[in-house]
């Protein structure tokens, strides 16, 4: 090999190795939107998710409460526009896990399904869309859930929360906007200024026989 093929082939590798780093090193983002109900309450309003590596931006405005989890480097904050206030949840706290508060795809929709061993159901039309349906059970959230993708796009549609008699009622997320991989400005996770900063006691130390308090499985303004 000439001094000219061996030089040619090094700076080769070394730009493939610059390119690798830098996609190593890029943040997953997912962006998605949902409109969610209660088929017992009714409209629970739009919720809207945003992701961008390890950090995290939750917004609901059900029953005309408008609250925002922003998730950072700092911690997780429950953000309150009326008291102006940032409570910070305990690190031990479930808020801080993004599948706690919609337990849908988080990444490619084909690897969650395959990580929850979902069972493939058959095919309906949700409006105009043909979709391939799925079961599997969400530990985070404690539900059974069936998942509605569309086989044209290869995103979620629906999603169902299955409810069990007078312990939790079936909620329906009907997706708006499902974007992976889009541009997420580091702004979104940070914490309005002036606000105050407080933190949350942790939450109570149960027994392994003990279920998870009612109060922290609940959404933030559900």
């Amino acid at each position: 090999m000439n001094k000219f093929a061996l030089t040619f082939l090094v700076s080769t590798a070394f730009s493939i190795g610059m390119a690798s780093s830098a996609s190593l090193s890029k943040p997953q983002t997912l962006h998605y939107e949902v409109k969610m109900k209660s088929l017992s309450f009714g409209n629970m309003g739009t919720k809207k998710m945003y992701i961008k590596g390890n950090k995290m931006r939750w917004e609901t405005n059900a029953a005309y409460l408008p609250l925002t989890v922003i998730k950072n480097e700092k911690g997780t904050f429950l953000v309150s526009p009326f008291k102006k206030t940032a409570a910070r949840y305990a690190p031990g706290s479930n808020r801080n896990d993004p599948k706690i508060y919609l337990p849908g795809p988080l990444g490619s929709p084909k690897a969650f399904l395959r990580e929850m061993r979902a069972v493939k159901r058959g095919r309906e039309k949700v409006g105009r869309e043909v979709c391939d349906v799925y079961s599997y059970y969400a530990p985070a959230s404690d539900r059974k859930c069936k998942l509605w993708v569309s086989i044209n796009t290869g995103k979620p549609v629906k999603l169902v929360l299955e409810g069990e008699k007078k312990l939790k009622d079936t909620i329906v997320a009907t997706y708006t906007k499902f974007v992976l991989g889009g541009h997420i400005p580091d702004s979104l996770f940070e914490l309005p200024k002036g606000y105050v900063v407080r933190n949350m006691p942790p939450p109570p130390k149960l027994k392994p026989d003990q279920a998870i308090s009612k109060a922290d499985m609940r959404e933030p303004g559900s």
